[in-house]
């Protein structure tokens, strides 16, 4: 890529290169802004609410990275939780590091966030009960979570919550959906025997 972009240069055009996952300090901001359109709407409809976590899927870092500093630099103060689904956790601390010092910002990533293993049989890989999971909470309450990430990223919280419960006793938690709804498509033939009956179509 970057050897695509030198060429580029060299023939006058101006090329931006977006990391994997958009995990550079513009995908970053993108998260504090979320951050502060959460706020925004909070104040406008009188919300008498106060997240005490954040909870969101990691991949690549930069949703966590952005997530973590604008919490930390608004009103919301809210402890990030990051459920990863694909990296280690050291390592993740590493790159959100990265991150964060790109835009200049003189914090710690383990000051302002918190990494858990949410991988389970590895990327892009389900078990029966993490499906279960989604199916339960689309039947529930209508929000449909992807497989990959905010499905898994869900599994983790509710696992941890089962494991730890004083940790999350009385907390006021905000989930982020993280979209990802494509990761559907390898997955329907697994999904199959959870949902009951049902029919695949596959149309011209």
């Amino acid at each position: 890529m970057n050897h695509l972009k030198e060429k580029l240069i060299r023939e006058g055009r101006r090329p931006y290169v977006i990391a994997p996952g958009g995990s550079d300090s513009l995908g970053t901001w993108g998260y504090i802004e979320a951050i502060r359109e959460i706020e925004q709407q909070l104040l406008i409809e009188n919300a008498d609410v106060k997240f005490d976590d954040i909870v969101v899927a990691c991949g690549s870092g930069g949703t966590v990275a952005g997530l973590s500093l604008g919490s930390w630099m608004s009103s919301l103060k809210a402890k990030v939780h990051a459920f990863s689904i694909y990296y280690e956790p050291d390592y993740l601390y590493e790159i959100v590091q990265g991150l964060i010092d790109s835009l200049e910002a003189d914090v710690a990533s383990r000051d302002i966030f918190n990494i858990q293993d949410a991988k389970g049989l590895g990327y892009a890989i389900s078990t029966s009960e993490e499906l279960k999971l989604v199916k339960d909470i689309a039947e529930a309450t209508g929000v449909v979570l992807d497989p990959v990430y905010s499905g898994k990223a869900a599994y983790g919280l509710l696992k941890d919550m089962s494991e730890n419960p004083k940790k999350w006793e009385g907390r006021k938690i905000l989930f982020v959906h993280t979209g990802g709804l494509l990761g559907w498509y390898g997955k329907i033939e697994q999904m199959g025997p959870l949902v009951g009956n049902w029919r695949r179509m596959d149309l011209p």
